[in-house]
C-alpha cells in the first residue's frame, strides 16, 4: 500500500447477510480460503465494484460461493457497507437490491452489511474516507494479504493477477487505479444506501 499506516490492514468483524437471505459473519465466514473482498460505501461506486469483480472471474475466481463447496480455494464477493442509520430500512434497502438484481449468483456474492463506515475504516487500518471502493484479498483470520482502492485503471488486471498468484504471507502493495492513497478528510458517517 502507498498510503503509511499505523496498523496492518485487516478485515474487520462484520456480521451481514447476503441477499439471499444466508446470515455471514465475516471475514471467518468468507468463502474462500482467500476472498477478494469489494468494499462499496456509496452507491455510486458500484461500477468500480464491477469491474473488479469482472476482473477476478476473468483471472479464473468463481463469479459466486453459490452451490459451491465451501471454503473454496478462491472466492470474489461484494460488501455494500451501509450506516447504522439506515439499519432500520434494512428489510426494504436489502429487498430493493435482491429485486433490482435477481441473479442468484448475485445475490449470493453480495452480502449487505449496517455498520459505522468510520468505524470499519479504522478497524481495517483503512484511510481515504469512504471515498473509493476498497479492494482487499483477505484471509478467514481476517489477514490481508493485497488491497487496493478505487477503479482497476489500466494496469488493475495485471496487479490483481499478481496478488491472486501470490501465496499466503505475500504482502502485495496495490497501486491503487483510481490514485495513491491519500487520506481523506476523516469520516463518511453519513454513507448511504450502497449498490
Amino acid at each position: 500500500m502507498s498510503e503509511a499506516a499505523s496498523q496492518p490492514v485487516r478485515l474487520a468483524p462484520v456480521r451481514g447477510r447476503a441477499l439471499d437471505g444466508t446470515p455471514c459473519r465475516l471475514p471467518g465466514e468468507l468463502p474462500g480460503e482467500r476472498t477478494l473482498v469489494v468494499v462499496a460505501f456509496r452507491q455510486r461506486h458500484q461500477r468500480d465494484v464491477d469491474a473488479w469483480i469482472e476482473l477476478a472471474v476473468g483471472l479464473g475466481v468463481p463469479a459466486s460461493p453459490l452451490g459451491a463447496a465451501l471454503p473454496m480455494p478462491t472466492a470474489v464477493i461484494e460488501v455494500p457497507l451501509l450506516g447504522r442509520r439506515w439499519l432500520p430500512a434494512r428489510r426494504l434497502i436489502d429487498g430493493g437490491m435482491a429485486t433490482g438484481i435477481a441473479d442468484p449468483m448475485v445475490l449470493a456474492r453480495t452480502i449487505t452489511a449496517y455498520m459505522d463506515p468510520v468505524a470499519f475504516r479504522r478497524a481495517c487500518g483503512l484511510g481515504g474516507g469512504g471515498r473509493q471502493v476498497e479492494v482487499l484479498l483477505a484471509r478467514r483470520d481476517g489477514s490481508v494479504e493485497w488491497a487496493d482502492r478505487g477503479a482497476p485503471g489500466p494496469d488493475g488486471r495485471a496487479r490483481l493477477a499478481a496478488a491472486l498468484a501470490g501465496g499466503p504471507g505475500e504482502d502485495q502493495a496495490g497501486g491503487g487505479g483510481g490514485g495513491e492513497f491519500q487520506p481523506g478528510p476523516g469520516s463518511d458517517p453519513e454513507a448511504g444506501p450502497g449498490r
